[in-house]
């Protein structure tokens, strides 16, 4: 078990004050922080605390000896790569409207859509209320919806797609392929119109905050068509407590809140929309999956008493999510023979295993190989660790 110090990420989407509040620091930070990464990404390794005065990063550490840190389950399942990434997200803004492939698309699509083989599953465990568009509605909701703001252009792709073979997808195709020309004119008489129906107030109360927060994003990405094609996705309103899982192809756009993320260990996306980056509307077209809804989820309590542990259910392999509330009592952890990060928040909590004890103060976290004696843990009333690992 060692130590080790999470990356932070400073992408323009991020706030100064989300991280910078939960570290304990009282001031604001200078640039936007976006991510806390706890991992062995090679684009932003936990650096290891080797307890001789040394660093190395944890990609490193692992590759010294791969079987001893993952354990034959890992290495038998997904080879020599850490499966998992533990982040804190925190948004400002809103990221892009993307997708992520599944294992066999990673590996067979045209050389150069993807970084590596790998599908990208995640998951959501808000820490404040955060809202997000997840999945997509059905067609016959979302097409009541566009074909009620009245505007000629975008009804007639709503009645387009309707005689398809699968029309909530063609739909997504023709709003994502409306032409660059056209496009500032189209978006501005589509969100004239929602401006409209919020203004006139006869919008159910959910519809009306989905629709406030499209006028929002509008705000950020003008003339973005992803800003209509966020009318065709669930808009969800995450309190924290519950987890929301984005499989393979669905689409998904994380407005504003903070949250815990755990997802696979790769690089794949495609974007569609809300993003300077690049886009590939024909891939995300190749991979998005229109039917799979994206619902809240309760965890399951493992513990008793006041210190407890609660695993949140993810349908991914490569990774498990557990919450810890400690007490005096150890609590013991449930990981044993796998590898795991650990992430303190709140409060102190004092992680042991074996003779080794580890204190960790808000946002400090620790490394365990897959070898290391079973972890038990304990704290103050109110902390929390996070504890990420691999579903073997």
């Amino acid at each position: 078990m060692h130590r080790i110090q999470p990356v932070i990420k400073d992408y323009a989407w991020g706030s100064h004050v989300a991280l910078a509040q939960l570290a304990g620091r009282e001031q604001p930070s200078a640039t936007p922080e976006a991510e806390l990464w706890v991992g062995a990404h090679e684009a932003g390794p936990a650096r290891v605390d080797l307890d001789d005065g040394h660093f190395c990063g944890l990609d490193e550490h692992i590759a010294g000896d791969d079987e001893r840190h993952l354990g034959t389950g890992s290495l038998d399942a997904f080879g020599r790569r850490l499966p998992f990434l533990l982040k804190i997200l925190a948004a400002d803004r809103a990221l892009s409207i993307q997708a992520h492939p599944d294992a066999a698309r990673a590996a067979s699509a045209p050389e150069g859509v993807y970084g590596d083989s790998w599908a990208k599953p995640e998951a959501w465990v808000p820490l404040t209320e955060c809202e997000a568009f997840a999945g997509s509605l059905p067609f016959d909701e979302a097409s009541a919806l566009l074909v009620g703001l009245d505007v000629p252009a975008l009804t007639d792709l709503v009645d387009q797609a309707r005689g398809a073979a699968d029309p909530a997808h063609a739909l997504l195709a023709a709003l994502l392929h409306v032409p660059a020309d056209d496009r500032a004119e189209f978006v501005a008489a589509v969100v004239a119109a929602v401006r409209a129906l919020v203004d006139a107030g006869s919008a159910d109360e959910a519809t009306a905050r989905a629709l406030s927060t499209v006028l929002d994003v509008h705000e950020q990405f003008p003339g973005d068509v992803g800003v209509v094609v966020l009318l065709t996705m669930r808009h969800l309103v995450m309190t924290p407590g519950r987890s929301y899982f984005i499989g393979a192809g669905v689409l998904h756009s994380f407005v504003h809140g903070t949250t815990i993320e755990v997802l696979a260990n790769s690089d794949n996306v495609v974007r569609g929309g809300l993003t300077p980056k690049e886009t590939n509307v024909e891939e995300l077209l190749t991979i998005v999956d229109v039917r799979t809804p994206v619902e809240a989820q309760e965890p399951r309590r493992l513990g008793d008493g006041d210190g407890s542990t609660l695993h949140h259910p993810t349908a991914a392999p490569h990774f498990e999510l557990f919450e810890v509330r400690p007490n005096e009592t150890p609590t013991a952890l449930p990981i044993g023979g796998a590898p795991a990060v650990m992430l303190a928040l709140d409060a102190p909590v004092t992680v042991r295993c074996g003779d080794e004890a580890i204190r960790l103060e808000r946002l400090e976290c620790v490394w365990s190989s897959a070898s290391d004696p079973d972890a038990v843990v304990t704290g103050v009333p109110g902390s929390r660790l996070f504890v990420a690992s691999v579903d073997i």
